[in-house]
């Protein structure tokens, strides 16, 4: 991995700077991105991902006592998002009924 001044970049540093905290900045070459431009702890994050995505032995998995049940975080977090979707749906009182 290289790294570069940011002197060398001054003509994109206005640019660097109104950055908010999660956003990137695409470089074009042509009609094509060929550079991304992002804060080091989006890099950390995307790093970490990676990571785990290669050794899918060491993602998180969630068992289920009773069942022979393993899934893992991502699959666990979708599931209950849905689960609570359907239970606010069937089991919220309408706002229109409680007056």
């Amino acid at each position: 991995m290289a790294n570069i001044d940011i002197s060398r970049l001054s003509n994109i540093y206005d640019e660097l700077e109104d950055l908010n905290g999660s956003d990137v900045l695409f470089v074009d070459e042509g009609s094509q991105s060929r550079y991304v431009i992002m804060p080091i702890e989006i890099f950390d994050q995307l790093e970490e991902l990676i990571a785990m995505l290669k050794e899918p032995e060491s993602m998180p998995v969630v068992k289920f006592s009773g069942e022979d049940i393993e899934l893992s975080y991502d699959e666990y977090e979708r599931i209950k998002n849905q689960i609570m979707e359907a239970v606010e749906k069937t089991l919220m009182p309408k706002p229109e009924k409680l007056n």
